[in-house]
Parts: C-alpha cells; structure tokens; sequence
C-alpha cells in the first residue's frame, strides 16, 4: 500500500514514471479507494461551501465584531453543514468511479485503439482495462488533491457574494480540475498506447464527450438501487468479466516480473526475446529492440528474435536494416513462421518500390501459404503498381473469397483484408 501511495505522489513531480509503474502494477483496488476519498472530501468541502454562500451567511459574517465571533460564526457553519453534506459527497464520489469504470475508460481504449489498431476493441479492452483504469483513477485523485485548495479559496470568496455565487461556483467545482486531469490523461493514453502525444491529446479531448453518458448511467444507477434483485444479478453478471480483466492484469504483471527476473542470468536468450515480445505488444519498440538486440547477442543463432527486428525496422522504414535480419532468418530455416518470412521480405521491397522483388517473394510465399488473405492482398496490389490491373482485380477477388471461407476464428483477424480488397474494387468500379 505504501508503494502504490508514493507513485500516487510521485505523479505530482515525476508523472511519466509513476503512470508506466502504475500501468504495470494495475493497482485498481487501491486506485479506487484513493480517488473516492479524494472525490469525496472534494465534494464534502464543495457542498459546504455552496451551502455556505446558499444560506447567505456573509451578512452574518460581517457583522461579527471580532475574530472570536469570526471563528465561532464559521465553526458552527461547518458543523452544521459538514455531516448533512458527507453521505452526499460519498454517494457523488460512488458515482464519479462508476462514471470512470464504466464509461469514461472503455470509450477512451476504443478512441486510442483507433489511432493505433492493436486488435478487436473487446481484446484491448481486456488486455489494458486494468491498466488504464488504474492509471486514470490515479489521474483524477491527484487532480482533485491538486485543485483542492484553489476550490476551497474560490468557494469562500464566493460565499462573501452571496447566493448569486452560488451557481458560477457550481461550475467551477467541476471545470476546476479538467485541465490537470486532462494533462495526466493525455500522458496515460500516451504512456499506455504509445500512440504519440499529439493523438494521445486528441483522445483525451474525444473521451469527455463520455460525459454525454451521465443521464444515461444516473437513470440506470436510479432503476438499479430502486430493485436490489436486480443489482444483485447485474453483480453477478459482471463477476466474471471483472475477474477476466483482473486475471488478465495480474498475469500480466507477473509474467513480466518473472520474465526481468529471468534476465538477470547472463545466458538466456529467450528471457530477453519474450521481454521484448512484451514491449512491443506496449508499443514501446525501443525497448523492445533492445531486448531482441540483447537476446542475438547471447544466441545469434536466436532466429525469432532476428524475424521480430526485421519487422520492427520495416515499419520504422529501415529497409536495408530490415533486409539484413530477414536474411539472418533465411540463412537459418527458409521456412520460419510458417513460410511469412517470404511475405516479410515481399512487404519490404513494396515499400521500398521495387515491386517486381516483392511479386517474387510474394508468389513464392504464396505457393506455400495460397489461401493467405494478407499474401493475396498484398499480392494484388503489387500487380496494381506493376500496371497489370486485370490480375490485381482477379487476385483481389481471390482475397476475398479466402476470407469469407475462412473458420470463424480466423475470419476475425483476416477481416480487415477482405474490407481493404473490397475498398480497391470500389474504387476501380
């Protein structure tokens, strides 16, 4: 508890480092009961001050003759405001967390999994749900310890003006926050995404049309507390997709924990590839190009490790460093990763423009793999640049067919060629 206090702290002056550690720790238990005491005591202060201001106490306040009548006028005000607003100030703080967990956290994974497509939403969701969750609980707690005193010395300017006050700083407690939350957001969605700081921002700004979503979870807060049967059964329900994202985040944690462990034994070359392998799951491909780097020091002969920085550095546009490790792999088995190492190179000489090579190892992949929807794809449109469009609409078709014959379970991850070959048709209709 206390390691997961300082990095709640830590996000005051150092917030990349605690929002990596808080997104690798997933410590949403905690993260929950901190950002409810916050939320709470924020909105406990709050409420006395707007009933402070309601009750038009300020006429009262100047009338008193000394401090002691000063202090006495504002101490009984507290107490008589403070216990009438706090089970108030819990249930809004209750709500604020299932606003967050429930909508504002899901809708900004489906934002950022746009920006940067790592899978199906309900994949991302499971695998990062904790991690976000975490990090943007932790994000509103510090928001709200930040700005706590710039709302109390605002509500008791605002209680000197009386009740007209009343409504601008309602408004105030709310927007008063926004930007520091939304700069800590802007570096969780960046950190956890790596989706770029400037899409990272744009997210952050796209996710509070959540709050559009508020009438909809007050009115099925309202229906749900009113039949206790039925919250009891939606307890239930969501039981087990609870335990699915915790299991997925502790698995997670653990894996990598025992994984950096592993590396601490100079000889194993796998520790460092499936280290690597989680880094660029993140996205953090720095970090995982040293990892593979580290894994061919140890074993050259470590043939995935050369298959993953061939591919990173192709999407990076390092085509010759790219060349060189698909090399390496052929050297070692031509047939590696199930013959994609063909289609690996073919996408490197694509990009390169010379697509007559890639038409070559595209084929050549392609003799092994034919009812490959990717292979197909790519292959038709490097016909398309090569000016032989009759066979690229032929071999686009063919692409199409292999995807809507495909099992179910693999019509999901080909989907995607099937939409890009049906989109290049379009367009040449």
């Amino acid at each position: 508890m206390l390691v997961n206090l300082r990095l709640l702290l830590k996000l005051l002056w150092q917030p990349m480092v605690a929002l990596k550690q808080l997104r690798d720790r997933a410590p949403v238990g905690f993260t929950i009961g901190a950002s409810w005491l916050m939320t709470m005591l924020y909105a406990t202060i709050g409420a006395v001050m707007l009933d402070y201001a309601h009750a038009g106490r300020a006429g009262a306040l100047e009338e008193a003759t000394n401090i002691n009548e000063l202090l006495s006028s504002s101490r009984s005000l507290v107490e008589r405001f403070w216990l009438s607003n706090f089970y108030d100030a819990g249930m809004a703080a209750v709500f604020v967390i299932l606003f967050v967990a429930v909508i504002y956290v899901p809708f900004a994974i489906l934002i950022a999994n746009l920006f940067e497509k790592r899978g199906s939403f309900s994949l991302v969701l499971r695998d990062d749900y904790a991690s976000v969750l975490s990090c943007s609980l932790g994000s509103l707690a510090t928001s709200l310890l930040v700005t706590i005193l710039p709302a109390v010395v605002i509500g008791w300017q605002s209680t000197w003006l009386g009740s007209d006050a009343v409504m601008g700083y309602f408004v105030l407690l709310i927007v008063i926050p926004l930007p520091v939350f939304a700069a800590l957001m802007t570096l969780t969605l960046g950190t956890v995404f790596q989706i770029g700081w400037a899409a990272a921002a744009i997210t952050t700004i796209l996710s509070f049309l959540s709050l559009l979503g508020i009438p909809l979870l007050l009115q099925a807060a309202t229906f749900l507390c009113a039949s206790p049967f039925l919250l009891l059964l939606l307890l239930f329900l969501l039981r087990d997709r609870v335990d699915d994202f915790m299991r997925s985040a502790r698995a997670k944690q653990s894996f990598k924990q025992n994984l950096e462990n592993a590396t601490l034994n100079p000889a194993d070359a796998s520790a460092h590839y499936n280290l690597g392998l989680l880094y660029q799951q993140r996205a953090e491909l720095a970090a995982a190009t040293a990892s593979f780097r580290r894994a061919i020091e140890i074993d050259s002969q470590e043939i995935d490790a050369h298959y993953q920085l061939g591919r990173i550095a192709r999407e990076q546009g390092n085509y010759d460093e790219a060349i060189r490790h698909f090399e390496s792999v052929v050297g070692l088995d031509a047939t590696h990763s199930q013959h994609e190492i063909w289609r690996e190179i073919a996408l490197v000489y694509h990009a390169a423009g010379q697509y007559a090579d890639a038409l070559q190892m595209l084929e050549r992949f392609l003799n092994e793999r034919p009812s490959d929807a990717q292979g197909r794809y790519w292959r038709g449109l490097t016909l398309h640049e090569l000016g032989r469009d009759e066979e690229a609409i032929s071999e686009m078709q063919s692409c199409i067919e292999s995807v809507k014959t495909a099992p179910a379970y693999k019509y999901r991850t080909e989907r995607q060629w099937l939409h890009q070959a049906q989109s290049f048709l379009r367009e040449r209709q």
